[in-house]
């Protein structure tokens, strides 16, 4: 379906969706393979492993990214009356959720950190967290709509890239000022949720869907120079990471760029594609669901293979297929539940003829 003749489903966005939830099922893999950060005695592979994690990490900025993108053109002067119900019922109550399963599946056997943990979870503290950076876009799509409407995304653009920049660049580079456990859950994670780490996104995205086809058309006619941007950008974070002066995250200030080229170059490889394979449509169909629950798969079997053998950096493409597999297994499993659409989200239909979830 033509994504110029329907305000329902866009290929494109399908399909960069469902690269976005492959990345991040990746990224966790290798995560759960060689760690989080270099350590003494850590090969090149690793290096080069969690390099590869660090650009995979663009997948949560596309989703955000997208969330904007497809407000921006589905609504784009006002929000609909059974807006927040739907989106609360289907995206934060399953956040909710999945904020005490991992809360339990982590502390079970500490009764007395249990409330904390449960609580930290809901602040952003488990990999669910980018559903509270959507809910502030609705919130700012609602409140800014009308103004960024009347603005010119010359003036607009530059100002939010200088604000996120800058935001950023605070928490990296301005050392923990405090012991305290809230101040360290800021510094470590807790600012990643704020809105302020995520306005040039959000703006590029308002602008991107406001005028979609004029968008996908400039994809499709200069897309190919994301390209060598991409690689421009990448090659400054490889460099920053050389240096040792940032740890292997995707909230520094350098991974906008990267984030972005990285973004726009999925789209244009998306606008090629003239049909949506039927596995495609199944990870987009199953995409919020899979990032929610394929962390607790990963946990699993990763244990497993641990008690088993040692079977090296073989461990990343088993524990992604098997992640993967096991994740979409279970949100159709679950989505057939009266009620589980609130536990996992919905899958959406086969027909995938919907215009935002």
């Amino acid at each position: 379906m033509s994504e110029t003749k329907s305000r329902g489903y866009i290929q494109e966005v399908g399909i960069v969706r469902a690269m976005a939830c492959l990345s991040i099922v990746l990224l966790h893999s290798i995560h759960f393979t060689v760690g989080y950060d270099m350590e003494k005695g850590s090969t090149i592979w690793d290096y080069i492993l969690l390099t590869t994690a660090g650009i995979l990490s663009f997948g949560t900025p596309v989703f955000v990214f997208i969330s904007e993108l497809l407000l921006s053109r589905s609504y784009p002067s006002r929000l609909p009356g059974a807006f927040y119900k739907k989106r609360v019922l289907l995206i934060l109550l399953p956040f909710i959720c999945m904020a005490f399963f991992y809360a339990f599946l982590s502390h079970h056997d500490d009764p007395q950190r249990l409330p904390r943990v449960i609580f930290m979870n809901l602040l952003g503290g488990y990999h669910g967290w980018f559903v509270l950076v959507i809910f502030q876009f609705y919130i700012c799509h609602q409140l800014f709509t009308r103004f960024l409407s009347r603005m010119s995304a010359r003036i607009v653009l530059p100002i939010a890239l200088v604000i996120n920049v800058l935001y950023l660049a605070f928490f990296n580079f301005i050392p923990l000022p405090s012991d305290n456990g809230l101040i360290s859950f800021i510094w470590d994670r807790g600012y990643w949720v704020p809105f302020f780490g995520w306005i040039f996104y959000f703006c590029l995205a308002y602008y991107c869907g406001r005028r979609y086809d004029d968008f996908i058309g400039w994809i499709r006619r200069y897309g190919v120079w994301m390209v060598p941007f991409a690689a421009l950008s990448l090659a400054l974070v490889i460099g920053v990471n050389s240096l040792g002066v940032l740890p292997f995250v995707s909230k520094r200030l350098d991974m906008i760029p990267l984030s972005v080229g990285l973004i726009l170059l999925a789209f244009w490889i998306a606008s090629k594609q003239k049909v949506r394979p039927r596995w495609v449509a199944l990870i987009d169909r199953c995409s919020f669901g899979i990032y929610l629950i394929h962390y607790f798969y990963l946990v699993l079997y990763s244990g497993l293979l641990d008690a088993m053998a040692d079977v090296g950096y073989w461990k990343i493409p088993i524990l992604f297929a098997a992640g993967l597999a096991s994740s979409i297994v279970t949100v159709l499993l679950v989505n057939k539940l009266s009620f589980g659409q609130y536990l996992l989200g919905r899958a959406a239909p086969k027909s995938l003829a919907v215009a935002h979830r």
